[in-house]
């Protein structure tokens, strides 16, 4: 099974929680790629049409991580534009993750639901996903582990399903 992390970060943080991602799926023997996601311009929370410098091609992952920030209390945009120009979902599980700036905790999930709402959309199969609050102490730094070995453990019972059906 080949695993997909396409990720949205604008300030390094959701980039930092896609290479502790990238690393525990190491860890557990998993084949993954990190695409790194490239807008034209610098995007704002406001920011209407959305143009990328490349859309990445999802055909050969069997499961995929969709990661990106929260921004003026919801979604980035850019993934969320992102997700309606990829080839297709359909068929595809897919993971979402989000980091986010305020500890607000409600928050963060309405935005980790509303990115699963359009991995719906987009009809591929939205996972639980995770979202870490990026304060880059030793305890986050912490929970950020803690938070990528929890996705690693639902991509790895994913994948047992898969294998006996």
């Amino acid at each position: 099974m080949k695993i997909g992390i396409i990720v949205y970060s604008q300030s390094g943080h959701t980039a930092a929680f896609a290479r502790e991602i990238a690393g525990q799926l190491g860890k557990a023997g998993l084949e993954y790629d990190i695409e790194l996601v490239r807008p034209q311009g610098i995007p704002k929370p406001w920011t209407g049409k959305i143009q990328f410098r490349k859309i990445p091609d999802i055909t050969e992952y069997d499961i995929l991580l969709v990661g990106a920030p929260v921004w003026a209390f919801n979604i980035s945009k850019v993934i969320v534009s992102l997700l309606y120009k990829l080839d297709s979902l359909k068929g595809k599980k897919v993971f979402p993750f989000v980091t986010h700036g305020l500890p607000v905790k409600p928050i963060a999930q309405r935005a980790l639901r509303t990115l699963c709402n359009h991995i719906e959309a987009c009809s591929g199969d939205a996972m639980e996903g995770e979202a870490q609050f990026y304060l880059l102490s030793t305890t986050n730094k912490e929970k950020m582990r803690e938070a990528a070995q929890r996705i690693v453990q639902r991509i790895r019972q994913q994948i047992t399903a898969l294998n006996m059906g």
